[in-house]
Parts: structure tokens; C-alpha cells; sequence
């Protein structure tokens, strides 16, 4: 299942939740008075002003994407889009900014007449958006919804050193950590040379794809029922510690093949963030987006869907910590097998945000 990380506060804006936070952040586009969201979304950390939001976003979305298509060995695309309803008159500087700032297609539609024909509208962008790997986001909508805020990534990327199919071999793993749950899968065999680091309690492998500006980082607990712990413990800033302490080593890696689909409504866990008012019909403020009263947000819904095998990945959707090095002696092996539960992160590493794009944990088949 996707996971993120524990609801903690942000220290940065460009924080590595789940990617519903970059629909949730679309509030980013409005003038935000609320210290609470400011808050919750680490501009008040960062000392970033609210009229400087809108380009802050847009320059880092920018340096993000400006690389991704098939020629860099990667294929990483995002999309918005903004589904108004036509009786909610929405401000014109809004309208100009989501689509001259973060190129989102603003549509007009009526929610309360023809809401069948908009939901049929939204899941046929979201199977565009994603190369048809997301099928649908909804089922349906309520009348009474004025408002859809869509933010839709896809990334497919080939390993920059591939697994071959012929050293794959079905092997135990033990879901959940535990030897009496121990189940048959397909493994994947290689070894080479990757960025390693073996952590007080874990284990951090780096798989760089094609291009190398995108890699995933596999973080494996040294106990097979460690990943609790594991998760417990991380951080955003302490996972940036990690990947700067990986050397280049040889390691031999036994990895799963594995294809997971997640899909929940997280209001829960933005609250669990600190982010109340934006969902109550009395306190929400949302007067940089329409003149409106009484607009709130009823729904935040992610779904994310990943695949990984031989060929590599496909996706749609400051800590202080102590290493035991422990580097190979030159003709000593790292042995790195992930047959038990552990955690992953797709990162975009070729711009200054450092920027995870999907972050999720195996824990079972």
C-alpha cells in the first residue's frame, strides 16, 4: 500500500507526502490567510509569501519536468485541471493563474444537472493523464459539489541496470515480517555496483533508472518484522540523510516483482496535519479562489497504482542519524534481500527539491 510519512508537520515545501498533498496544495494558488494551511504546508517554515506561492510553485514544477520525456530514458509527465461548477463564479485572477501558472485546463460543467456525464468526464482525463493505468478516480459526486481539483502523475522508468528475467525464481517472502506467513514470489536477481549504505538498523539500496535522474531508494529493516520500527523513525529529513551518505559498493540484490494499487479518502490524515478549517462550512477561507461563502473541501482522494519488474517501474500518482558504515572489504559482496517487508521511494533527483514523486511500503502479497 502507499504510505506516508507519519502526520507530521512539514519542514519543507516541498515535502514528501502523498502525492494528494499536491491536490490539497492546489490551495497554494489561492491568497492563503489561513496561518493554519500556511502551516500545514510549510510556507510559514519557509518564509515564503503568500503572492510568491503561485511562482515559487511554478518555477519548481518547471525544473522538475523540464526532463522526462522517452529520450531521457524516462517517461514522467503531470497534469491539473480544474472542473468549475457553472453556477459557482470563480474569481478571474484565479482562472488566469491555474492555467497561465500550472498550465491547468479549467472546465465549466454543471454538477447538479449532468453530474454522471462529469464523473465519466474526470475518469477519462485520469486514464489520459495516466496512460490508462488509473482507470477511474470516482463512482460519483454529490449535487452539491461546486468544485474538482485533479492532479494526475505518471512516470515510467526503465533500470539504468536491468534485472535479467531468466535469474528470476519464485522464493519465499514473508509478509508481514512473519515466518509463518511466508509466501512464494517471484524474486529478481542482480548484482552490481549501486549506491548502498547499511543504517544502524536497516539497510538503504539505491536502483538508478535510465537518464539517472530518477532512482528508487529501497529502504530494507535488518529484522523481518523491523518495518514498524523503520517507519516510525523516518523523516523526511533524516531519508535526505540517508541518501547522502550512500557509497557506490557491490551489492548482490534480491528484490521482488510487485504491481499495487492504493486507494483511500484522506481527510483524516490532512486533519492529522493540521489542515481543519479548509474542511468546515463555517471557518474555510476561500476567497482568493471565488466570492462564494460556504465552500469547503468535502474530499481528498488519491489513488496510485505501481509496477515493478525486471525492466523497471511504472507509476501513476532535518534529523540527525547514525551509520555504521560498514563498507566491503573490495572482494566482500553487500548482500541486499528483500524478503521481508520494507519501504521504497521514487525520487527526481536532477533538480534542487530532491522531489519524491511516489513513496509506499511492501508488506505482503
Amino acid at each position: 500500500m502507499v504510505w506516508n510519512f507519519r502526520a507530521r508537520v512539514p519542514s519543507h515545501v516541498s515535502k514528501p507526502q502523498l502525492k494528494m498533498t499536491r491536490c490539497i496544495s492546489k490551495v497554494k494558488q489561492l491568497e492563503i490567510n489561513s496561518k493554519e494551511l500556511r502551516r500545514t504546508l510549510g510556507y510559514e517554515k519557509a518564509n515564503i509569501p503568500n503572492d510568491l506561492i503561485p511562482y515559487t510553485f511554478n518555477c519548481f514544477l518547471g525544473e522538475v519536468l523540464k526532463s522526462g520525456d522517452s529520450s531521457d530514458g524516462y517517461v514522467l509527465n503531470t497534469a491539473n485541471a480544474v472542473l468549475v461548477d457553472k453556477h459557482l463564479e470563480l474569481l478571474n485572477e484565479y482562472r488566469s493563474n491555474v492555467q497561465q501558472l500550472y498550465k491547468a485546463d479549467v472546465r465549466d460543467v454543471d454538477f447538479v444537472k449532468d453530474s454522471s456525464a462529469v464523473v465519466n468526464e474526470i475518469n477519462a482525463w485520469v486514464r489520459e493523464m495516466t496512460n490508462g493505468k488509473i482507470e477511474k478516480l470516482f463512482d460519483q459526486l454529490s449535487p452539491s459539489t461546486v468544485l474538482a481539483l485533479l492532479n494526475a502523475v505518471y512516470f515510467k522508468g526503465t533500470w539504468k541496470k536491468q534485472f535479467e528475467p531468466s535469474k528470476t525464481r519464485d522464493e519465499v517472502f514473508y509478509n508481514n515480517g512473519l515466518e509463518s506467513e511466508g509466501k512464494s514470489v517471484p524474486l529478481m536477481h542482480l548484482t552490481s555496483r549501486f549506491p548502498y549504505a547499511s543504517v544502524d538498523n536497516f539497510q538503504a539500496l539505491e536502483l538508478p533508472y535510465k537518464g539517472e535522474n530518477i532512482s528508487m531508494v529501497i529502504l530494507l529493516p535488518n529484522q523481518r518484522d523491523g518495518l514498524r520500527a523503520l517507519e516510525n523513525s523516518l523523516t523526511p529529513e533524516k531519508l535526505a540523510e540517508i541518501q547522502r551518505r550512500l557509497y557506490r559498493t557491490k551489492v548482490e540484490v534480491s528484490l521482488p516483482k510487485f504491481k499495487m494499487e492504493f486507494q483511500k479518502e484522506l481527510s483524516p490524515e490532512v486533519k492529522a496535519l493540521g489542515a481543519n478549517q479548509i474542511f468546515s462550512a463555517g471557518s474555510a477561507d476561500f476567497s482568493g479562489m471565488t466570492p462564494s461563502k460556504n465552500v469547503f473541501v468535502s474530499q481528498v482522494i488519491h489513488k496510485a497504482i505501481i509496477e515493478v519488474n525486471e525492466e523497471g517501474s511504472e507509476a501513476a500518482a532535518v534529523t540527525g542519524i547514525v551509520f555504521t558504515r560498514m563498507r566491503p572489504m573490495p572482494d566482500m559482496i553487500a548482500k541486499f534481500r528483500a524478503d521481508h517487508p520494507f519501504l521504497f521511494a521514487i525520487i527526481e533527483k536532477g533538480s534542487t527539491s530532491n522531489m519524491i514523486l511516489f513513496l509506499g511500503r511492501v508488506n505482503k502479497f
